[in-house]
C-alpha cells in the first residue's frame, strides 16, 4: 500500500487500492458525505436541548470535518492542497446546504432554538460559508504545517537521505 501524504504525485491506475482509498481519493464522495452528515448531526444536537450534547455534538461535528479533510488531503502531495481544500469546500457546502433545504421542507430544520423556515435558509447558508472555510482552511494550513515539520525531522534521522528541493 502507497504512503499516506505522498511528496509527488501518485498514478493511482497503476496500483491496487483498499476500496476506503479508492473512495478517499475522489473529492465528491468525502465532502458530499460529509456536508450530509454535519447537517443532519447539526439538526440532532440543536434539537436535544442539552447544553452538554450541544456542546459535545458541536466538537464531534468538527473533529468528524476534519477527519474527512484529512482522509481526502492524506492521498495528495501537499503542494496540491489548497486547490483539493477548496474543493473539498465548495462540495461539503453545497450538499449540506441540499440536506438543509430537505430538512427545512420535513420541518426539521433548526435555526438558533426555532424550527427553520425558506427566509432562514440564506443567513444559515452565509453562516456555514464563514465557518467551514475559517477551519477548512486553518485546519489545512495546520495539517500542511505539521507534515513538513515531521518529513524534514524525519529526513534529518534518516542517514542518506536527499530532500527534494
Amino acid at each position: 500500500m502507497s504512503r499516506f501524504f505522498p511528496r509527488d504525485v501518485i498514478h493511482w491506475g497503476e496500483e491496487k487500492l483498499h476500496p476506503l482509498r479508492a473512495f478517499a481519493i475522489r473529492t465528491i464522495e468525502p465532502a458530499g458525505i460529509t456536508g450530509l452528515v454535519l447537517r443532519a448531526w447539526r439538526a440532532v444536537i440543536l434539537g436535544s436541548g442539552s447544553w452538554l450534547f450541544f456542546v459535545g455534538g458541536l466538537t464531534a461535528g468538527v473533529l468528524f470535518l476534519c477527519g474527512m479533510l484529512t482522509w481526502h488531503l492524506g492521498n495528495y502531495p501537499v503542494r496540491r492542497w489548497p486547490l483539493r481544500a477548496l474543493a473539498f469546500l465548495v462540495i461539503e457546502l453545497a450538499v449540506e446546504m441540499g440536506m438543509s433545504s430537505v430538512l427545512i421542507v420535513f420541518g426539521r430544520e433548526r435555526y438558533g432554538s426555532q424550527i427553520a423556515t425558506w427566509g432562514d435558509w440564506w443567513p444559515m447558508a452565509g453562516q456555514a460559508l464563514w465557518q467551514r472555510t475559517l477551519s477548512v482552511a486553518l485546519f489545512t494550513a495546520v495539517l500542511a504545517l505539521v507534515v513538513q515539520m515531521v518529513r524534514r525531522a524525519v529526513d534529518q534521522r534518516t542517514p542518506g537521505s536527499v530532500s527534494p528541493h
